[in-house]
């Protein structure tokens, strides 16, 4: 499932194209379970410790390890006969974050780098580039962000294409954003009628 909700609180005003996990959203549902972010980056460091689906025996945990388990919300993880196996896993993948502005300015730039290890980046411009934006729109390439322009009927020319993303490994921080970004899927699925973003300057 394809869907598209604002970026999370901290990393400015963006659009983020979500792949959601179909299984694992309609696990989390059946389980009661939201977002898994609950202690930070900690507890995602505990869940990233254990193999999915594969019991580990409490007694190989650490005792900060342990005190997460005991502690986690259902759908997490199960405790049973003295092992724990872990049920979570990251809710969706984020592709890509737009952020809109006027032109191709510095700030457009700075608002789309936020999101340099997380996905790919993409600026929707609404203003004619002047004479010398070749200089500038190579600055947004070097980068690997896109640009795009927004005519008046809607059309987006393509005027740099965003590089790909390859994640170059799991980590909490990044599982954190894919949650973050999951909460809001789950907060604009219940509130379908949320304001629409701001611009950036």
């Amino acid at each position: 499932m394809l869907a598209t909700v604002p970026s999370s609180a901290g990393f400015g005003v963006a659009e983020l194209q979500l792949d959601i996990d179909d299984a694992e959203h309609d696990r989390r549902h059946a389980a009661g379970l939201g977002v898994a972010t609950g202690h930070g980056f900690g507890g995602l460091d505990v869940l990233m410790a254990l193999p999915h689906g594969l019991p580990v025996p409490l007694e190989a945990l650490t005792d900060h390890q342990r005190a997460y388990i005991h502690r986690a919300p259902a759908g997490i993880c199960t405790v049973t006969d003295g092992q724990v196996v872990r049920h979570v896993t990251r809710p969706c993948q984020v592709q890509l974050a737009t952020v809109r502005a006027a032109s191709a300015s510095q700030l457009a730039l700075n608002a789309a780098e936020k999101f340099t290890t997380f996905c790919a980046r993409r600026v929707i411009i609404t203003r004619t580039p002047s004479v010398n934006y070749p200089e500038k729109l190579l600055e947004f390439g070097y980068y690997g962000i896109g640009v795009s322009l927004q005519h008046p009927d809607g059309h987006l020319e393509t005027l740099v294409a965003p590089r790909p993303w390859r994640p170059q490994r799991h980590t909490p921080e990044a599982w954190w954003f894919a949650e973050t970004a999951y909460g809001q899927f789950l907060a604009q699925q219940s509130s379908p009628h949320a304001p629409t973003l701001s611009p950036a300057p």
